[in-house]
């Protein structure tokens, strides 16, 4: 009897044991594991390390429209980095896959310092650190900011409607089929639009009328159409506007702008009678647009319903130049962080031929003219048109509102 009890608490002890011993060797596997900031290489590769390691860098200098990130690479995973910069997305998670929304700062180990541009004011947003070499990508831990919310900035287009603009020209990318708004307000691609073809992996930004993307029923409607034989084989055929029947004719409505929002019906085309009360008919109206010069870049600046000039800028109302008002790319922040507009002056397209860049600027409406026009908004260094018309197969600029 004593022999067996003597038995039976050595087996227990010895089972003891042996659970802490496995406790302990699951416990150290598990801490072996935790290595922050580390992720596997897309790919891996025999000789290489599956890990670079690689930190986001905290987001700072946040306004409505930019911020500030980076990131710290203190290992490469045994091959050398060959790019590097930030992703940030309104979805968690973001990957640098199909996504406009990156930077390039350059390559190898190190810090870095990445400016992000392009926001939409009181948007959360989030921002991983990435990394690539032969093998594959790799991402830091993601940072999480809310952009600035920047004042009401309202523009009256009838007596009970206003609407504030996107911050750019409409842009298109063919082999993506992907839309987006210009990074700053006054830029535009010009000659490279004569690349418009329906493979092209650059960026547009002149579009036939009503090319949208949606089959309205007539011959050409995809934003990389420039057949230039007939304006009526553009858009809804026949006297109907870009709403209503055909309302996704119009570009804003029927896609969804990658950096605005990234949902469909969220924007649109102004009207040609909106366009003309904005510029003839709101209050003031005659004091609150003028040509000038941005960055070197030359066109319109709209100012908003409500408007104080920012300290150490002027501005000249109805200037009929481009030089009264000319601002550098810090006094221009100034301006639009006041709430003022510009349209670039980005020429036409005819076919695949592009002309008159930094002369005059066309900026389509969602208003039929004739079955073969449209009305849109013509500007020059001496004159301001708003209710100007032009062939629908000629290739102009598209600047969309969102409805308040």
């Amino acid at each position: 009897m004593v022999n067996n009890r003597v038995k039976a608490m050595m087996n227990r002890n010895l089972l003891q044991i042996m659970l802490l011993i496995t406790v302990c060797i699951v416990l150290a596997l598990l801490t072996s594991c935790e290595k922050e900031d580390e992720t596997p290489i897309s790919g891996g590769g025999v000789g290489v390390s599956s890990v670079i390691k690689i930190e986001t860098a905290d987001v700072s200098e946040i306004t409505g429209t930019t911020a500030t990130c980076g990131g710290n690479i203190t290992e490469d995973g045994g091959l050398t980095i060959t790019s590097r910069g930030v992703c940030w997305s309104t979805n968690e998670n973001p990957t640098i896959d199909n996504n406009p929304n990156i930077t390039s700062n350059g390559s190898g180990t190190g810090s870095f310092t990445s400016s992000i541009t392009g926001l939409t004011s009181g948007t959360v947003y989030y921002v991983r650190a990435y990394a690539t070499n032969e093998k594959g990508v790799s991402y830091g831990k993601q940072k999480t900011f809310t952009s600035s919310e920047l004042p009401s900035v309202e523009f009256s287009v009838s007596s009970t409607k206003r609407v504030r603009f996107s911050q750019g020209n409409l842009q298109y990318q063919a082999s993506s089929n992907t839309w987006r708004f210009s990074e700053n307000q006054y830029d535009c691609i010009g000659e490279a639009n004569s690349n418009i073809s329906s493979y092209y992996s650059g960026w547009i930004d002149l579009f036939g009328w009503g090319t949208s993307g949606w089959n309205c029923g007539n011959t050409y409607y995809r934003p990389y159409d420039s057949n230039d034989s007939s304006g009526s084989y553009y858009g809804p055929s026949g006297s109907y506007n870009l709403t209503g029947t055909y309302a996704n004719s119009d570009w804003g409505v029927y896609n969804a702008i990658s950096n605005g929002g990234n949902q469909a019906g969220m924007w649109r085309t102004l009207t040609n009678a909106e366009w003309v009360y904005l510029f003839n008919t709101r209050p003031s109206a005659s004091s609150k647009y003028s040509q000038a010069t941005v960055n070197g870049v030359t066109g319109l600046v709209i100012l908003p319903d409500t408007w104080a000039l920012p300290s150490g800028v002027n501005f000249i109302a109805q200037a009929n130049n481009w030089t009264s008002n000319t601002y550098s790319v810090t006094q221009w922040q100034s301006m639009e962080q006041a709430g003022a507009v510009f349209l670039p002056a980005a020429g036409c397209r005819g076919g695949t031929s592009v002309g008159i860049v930094g002369t005059c600027g066309y900026y389509w409406s969602s208003s039929y003219y004739y079955e073969d026009c449209a009305y849109l908004l013509y500007f020059s260094s001496d004159y301001v048109y708003p209710s100007n018309y032009y062939s629908r197969y000629r290739g102009l600029s598209v600047r969309l509102v969102v409805d308040y």
